[in-house]
Order: C-alpha cells, then structure tokens, then sequence
C-alpha cells in the first residue's frame, strides 16, 4: 500500500523542521566555539600579566566567584547547577592549560593517579564529584572512583596491587580497615578509626580527616569548650567527631540503639552513654547525629523525637544527602542553629585531598561541585 500525499507532506515538513533546528543549533556551537577560544585568549594574556608580576597563575577564589555568579544568573534555565559546573571546570582547566601552569611533569600526566571511595553503600556519594572537580580545576591528573564493597580486606589487597594513590574509607568500614592497612598516623589510632587512605611508596597509611573536618563546621557555628554535647551513633564517624569534641573540652555523651557499641565507644572516649531507648529528654547544649538515619532514600526518618529538641541547641547532622534532612528541618523549625552535613563532608575532603595531592584544596571550588549536585538531585529526586 503507498503512502498518501498526506502522510508524505507531513513527513517532510517534520523533517524540514528538524533541519531547520539542527542548522540554528550548528550556528549556536560555531559562536560558542568562538566565544570560548576568544575567552582562552583573554585568559593567556591574564596568565602573561601574573607572570610578569610574579603572581599566582591559578586563582580559585576567583573561578568560584566566577561559577556562583552564574549559578544566580541561571536561576530560571534549563541548564542544571550540576550540568553549568561541570561545563565551567572544564573551561577552567582549559584555561589553565593555554596558561601552561606546571603542576605535574610531563611523564607524571601519561598515567592519571587512581583513587576511590569505599563502602557500601556508595551510589550516594558525592565524593567521586567533588574530587574529580578539584583535580582538574587545580590540573592534578587524578581518576576517582567509586567502589561498593563488602570485604574491606580484600579491597585492601586490590588497593596496593593495583598501586592507588589514596582511597576514602566511608560506612561500614572505617574501623575494620585498620587492621589490614600498614600503617596508621598517631591521630587515626587514638580515634581507633580510619576514613582515608595514603598510598606512600607501596606502604598503605590511614588517616582520619573526619575528626579536624566535623570540628571545622562545627566551630564556624558555636564555640565547643565546656559545652555539653550529645554524640548520637557509635561508629566511626562518632569516634572521630567524639574525639574532636573531647579535644577541644567539650562534654560528651554517647546514644546509641546498641547498649554494647555505645559503651564501649564511652568508655573509649572517657564519656558518659545512654541508650536510645531511654532518652526521655535532652540537656545538652550542641546535638550531633553520626548515623545514616535519615539519609537518602529514607528522608522522613529521624533518629530520635523531634520533641527532645530545644531551641538554644546547636544541632548538626553528618548526613550530606539530602541538606536539609529531617532533624535539621525539624531543629530549624524551632529556632536551633543547624549544621548541615555538607560542611562537615568538604573540610574533610580538602584535607584528603591535600594528603594526596601534596596540593592546596580549592575548597570553594570542592563545595561548588557538592551544592550543584545536591541541587540537581532535589530538583529531580535521584
């Protein structure tokens, strides 16, 4: 059976219609390639202008000024936070390149460093994004991956045989790795927990950036010393965050679900415990939740009633993902001054990043990268 005259005309409208979009799109990219080589060329004179006066080539205060201000601009575009940051560190990293800003030798860049988080689960991280953000935007040729795994032993093993440079060590495995690595400094022992890993010369070494990273976002929002602060959880996390606040003279307590877990991690740290089921009331002047309770996909939980809260309490939750998780909103609601898990997240990874690169972090750049990305999965509920 032919086709009618119709069914032809219609088909060839449709595709005179695509064409016509195809060649107004060929167009935008000629301009845009236009603009982004005029744009390098502006960026290699500025690069001649700091040489000459000694200055440094890369300045990532700037470049984050740079995204945030098209982050306002954008506001009503198609284009996502994620989708524009992305787009702009690459520009960036091209205009380090036309600057011929020398980070790494020439040999060091056939091969990419390796790297990768740890855990599982791991398809909520953040991580492999805001570090693979900072490597190029400061022009470190590094790789980060993320990788689920259940036997930390044998992803130990893999890690040195497969030569990584480094690894972040996130839930259930911060304390278990210790015992398969070759060595820990003194601040990882004294925690008894372990959230990265520094491949120096063949020999593994575990760190613990989570402790200095909690007591950083913490300390941006309220003093600690001779504070009664409440530590919900008893994992690594909360080994490293109870350390930090005992270190800086704060008073803490330990709930947790586990009567056995809590009071070890009491005892451990010299503080006092309660278990979760017999906190009636809190009197406690900071609150922080080290569990994975109320992280994504499980956003309406809470991990303990929302009527123990007070208002003149400093509430801080780990969880990174969502922002604003339950107990935030819930503490927010009543007047607390709220931590959000973010903050927490990128001090530590700045320090991760500095043991393995050697490199000072592009913090603001590191946070560009998280907040885009959590602005992208609010906006599409991944």
């Amino acid at each position: 059976m032919k086709p009618s005259n119709h069914n032809t005309e219609k088909v060839d409208a449709t595709t005179r219609n695509l064409e016509k979009h195809r060649r107004e799109i060929d167009r935008i990219d000629e301009k845009l390639l236009e603009l982004m080589n005029r744009r390098l060329a502006i960026a290699k004179e500025i690069g001649k202008i700091k040489e000459h006066h000694k200055a440094a080539v890369i300045d990532t205060t700037r470049e984050s000024h740079v995204i945030q201000r098209l982050f306002s601009l954008n506001q009503d575009g198609l284009l996502t936070q994620k989708a524009l940051f992305q787009i702009f560190t690459a520009i960036i990293a091209a205009s380090r390149g036309i600057q011929q800003v020398p980070f790494q030798t020439p040999s060091a860049k056939l091969l990419p460093s390796i790297f990768a988080v740890i855990g599982n689960p791991v398809s909520h991280s953040l991580s492999p994004m805001m570090h693979t953000s900072a490597f190029e935007v400061v022009g470190y040729n590094g790789l980060y991956l993320p990788l689920e795994v259940d036997d930390i032993g044998l992803a130990v093993s893999g890690l040195k045989a497969l030569k990584f440079k480094g690894a972040s060590i996130t839930i259930p495995h911060k304390v278990s790795v210790m015992d398969f690595l070759d060595e820990t400094d003194d601040m990882a022992r004294k925690i008894k927990a372990v959230n990265t890993i520094v491949n120096r010369n063949g020999r593994l070494v575990g760190y613990n950036t989570d402790c200095s990273g909690a007591i950083r976002a913490l300390s941006a929002k309220t003093t600690i010393k001779d504070k009664d602060v409440t530590v919900i959880g008893a994992g690594g996390a909360a080994r490293a965050i109870g350390f930090g606040v005992k270190s800086e003279g704060g008073r803490l307590t330990i709930v947790n679900r586990s009567k056995e877990n809590g009071e070890k991690l009491a005892r451990d740290l010299d503080a006092a415990f309660i278990p979760l089921a017999e906190v009636h009331q809190l009197s406690c002047d900071i609150l922080i939740n080290t569990t994975s309770v109320g992280m994504t996909p499980h956003i309406d939980d809470i991990p303990l009633s929302k009527e123990l809260l007070d208002n003149h309490m400093v509430v801080m939750d780990i969880v990174y993902n969502p922002l604003n998780t339950r107990l935030l909103s819930e503490a927010g609601k009543i007047g607390c001054t709220t931590v959000d898990g973010a903050s927490m997240f990128i001090y530590q990874g700045a320090e991760q990043f500095e043991l393995w690169t050697n490199i000072k972090a592009p913090v603001a750049i590191m946070k560009l990268a998280v907040l885009a990305a959590l602005d992208e999965r609010d906006k599409t509920g991944g």
